[in-house]
């Protein structure tokens, strides 16, 4: 199939590209390489005959009029992102991400012969239920949106896939929308949680002390590996058009401490000691999806488990800042 996948430089998209290749899919991605830029593994990839990036602004409507109207899958992952980000640059997370998903749209309703249109929501979009303390747990995709302070720049993310979401529904196209939960692994950057606490094991030094901010919050997570096979089957297995589903695992639920704790293990610091550090501010005390849908539609229940997935992490992120040094 002829695949275009927004953001496709990023780390969703990078790993979706590599799958397709796998599978002999024809996949062009489209980023402004702003976030991400280019790395070797990015140039290894569009190296490949069936493979081709094109850099330009997804909020420019005139810049997409070059693209082919033959896709057949079209995946939005493009997105401002970031916690810090988001916090700095409110307006403008709402105003770009709004604009985006709306050109991706025009786009899509060009192409002769659509087949799937898959929008890349948040978890975020519980935050305002949870805050209320009305959030049911493991979360159902079902539950009661609430929206949180609007006065609190970290709900314009929220505000903007949630949004999102409604106007792929209202679209008229075949869609997908995914909610994703904690997708980790290689080659994500260091603006998530488990990237950042090994680059911060790495900085510690030998007998140091390392602290852990929101200790007692919990997550479950997801290896990017099932997040793209699981993505592939929603795309190319299952018939069905507007649905709205979480992405990722409901166990092992796991306190942001003890994660700490398995990564200094599998890093072999154990010389290092933790303490505790003030709860993120917005930061949810527990994040766990109900993948119930999702099961019943992929027919996958099997997961890579934390500690594997670890392991591949960590040993990627090694590798990548030796190579760097």
């Amino acid at each position: 199939m002829n695949i275009l996948i927004s953001g496709g430089a990023g780390f969703i998209g990078y790993h979706l590209a590599c799958k397709f290749l796998k599978e002999n899919h024809q996949v062009t991605l489209i980023d402004n390489l702003k976030k991400t830029g280019s790395d070797n593994e990015l140039n290894n990839l569009i190296k490949n005959k069936n493979i081709k990036l094109i850099e330009l602004n997804l909020e420019d409507y005139e810049s997409l009029k070059t693209l082919s109207e033959d896709f057949e899958i079209i995946i939005h992952l493009a997105a401002i992102l970031g916690v810090q980000n988001v916090l700095n640059n409110s307006f403008k997370v709402l105003d770009s991400n709004v604009k985006m998903l709306s050109n991706m749209l025009t786009l899509a309703k060009k192409q002769n012969k659509l087949n799937k249109f898959l929008f890349t929501s948040t978890s975020e979009v519980y935050a305002g239920t949870l805050e209320k303390s009305m959030l049911e747990i493991p979360t159902p995709e079902n539950s009661e949106i609430l929206l949180p302070d609007l006065n609190l720049p970290r709900t314009s993310y929220m505000l903007s896939k949630i949004y999102g979401e409604a106007m792929c529904i209202s679209s008229g196209l075949p869609i997908i929308n995914i909610r994703p939960h904690n997708i980790y692994g290689p080659r994500m950057g260091f603006s998530h949680v488990i990237p950042q606490i090994i680059k911060r094991v790495i900085e510690t030094k030998s007998g140091g002390n390392l602290g852990v901010y929101s200790p007692n919050h919990t997550r479950v997570f997801c290896y990017i590996d099932d997040a793209v096979s699981l993505i592939s089957k929603l795309i190319f297995e299952y018939d069905c058009r507007n649905i709205t589903l979480n992405l990722g695992n409901d166990s092992p639920e796991i306190k942001i401490k003890e994660l700490v704790k398995k990564i200094i293990s599998k890093m072999g610091r154990l010389d290092i000691s933790l303490h505790d550090l003030p709860d993120t501010q917005g930061s949810p005390k527990r994040r766990v999806p109900n993948i119930d849908l999702l099961n019943k539609a992929t027919n996958v229940t099997k997961r890579i488990s934390i500690e594997d997935g670890l392991e591949k992490t960590i040993e990627w992120y090694l590798h990548f800042l030796n190579c760097k040094n």
